[in-house]
């Protein structure tokens, strides 16, 4: 893949992420990561926009989410409790 391709996935990747923290969170609702104290949604949305460290990580969970879901080891893993 060229190095084009890749960054056009990337932007659409960082699109289709805020897109699902803009429709599946709360404005009142806030969410910590690690030790880097809480942030709501406008932050957390800065944050995936700049592709900074927090935004990678916030990408990287909804991926894993969305994988998941995908695979459906979401459904097991709810159907097991």
């Amino acid at each position: 893949m060229s190095q084009k391709n890749s960054e056009e996935i990337n932007e659409k990747l960082k699109e289709l992420i805020i897109a699902r923290i803009e429709a599946n969170m709360s404005s009142n609702l806030k969410l910590s990561i690690g030790a880097n104290g809480s942030m709501n949604k406008e932050q957390m949305i800065r944050h995936v926009a700049d592709n900074d460290e927090i935004g990678r990580r916030i990408i990287q969970t909804h991926l894993n989410f969305m994988r998941a879901q995908a695979t459906g080891q979401l459904t097991n893993a709810l159907n097991e409790v």
